[in-house]
């Protein structure tokens, strides 16, 4: 009979209680569950937004990072240029210190034998000094030794004369 009954209201749109009762309660049921998976919806938005900043921010920073790359790479090739260029520098000093070299130790083989020879005439100027003092104290001892003489004879001439003019008179 509950069949039957159950066809008759059905007829009618009506349904028993206990029926209406499970469905309400699978509607709640359904309710509760679509505001929760609404809930759950509005977090995986916020979170795939959060997402999608982090990724915008990651992508701005690559992008940063391959500007930084790009730069670093003009630079490095900068200064591999400029490695070139001097070591191209010092290539050529090195070939101009090899070449002067030689040339070099001559003049220094030069300077050093004028050094001794300049040596050698500083060494006979002080003897030549030393020898014209010498000779300078010798000659002032002539001359005096001359005047003392030259001062004895003419004493000795005026005696002379003095002794011929007495005995002439």
């Amino acid at each position: 009979m509950t069949t039957a009954m159950t066809r008759l209201l059905g007829a009618f749109g009506l349904a028993p209680v206990s029926q209406v009762q499970q469905l309400n309660g699978d509607a709640r049921r359904t309710e509760a569950k679509i505001a929760q998976l609404e809930q759950k919806l509005e977090e995986v938005r916020a979170d795939a937004s959060n997402w999608k900043r982090r990724y915008e921010d990651t992508i701005e920073a690559v992008a940063g990072w391959k500007q930084a790359t790009h730069r670093a790479q003009a630079e490095c090739e900068l200064m591999k240029r400029d490695g070139d260029r001097i070591k191209g520098d010092l290539e050529r000093v090195k070939a101009d210190l090899q070449r002067e070299q030689p040339r070099t130790a001559e003049e220094r083989r030069r300077a050093e034998s004028l050094k001794a020879e300049l040596h050698e005439m500083r060494v006979r100027a002080e003897n030549a000094y030393r020898v014209t003092d010498s000779a300078n104290e010798q000659l002032i001892a002539m001359e005096v030794k001359l005047d003392l003489i030259e001062a004895a004879i003419q004493v000795l001439d005026t005696r002379t004369r003095e002794q011929a003019v007495s005995s002439a008179q």
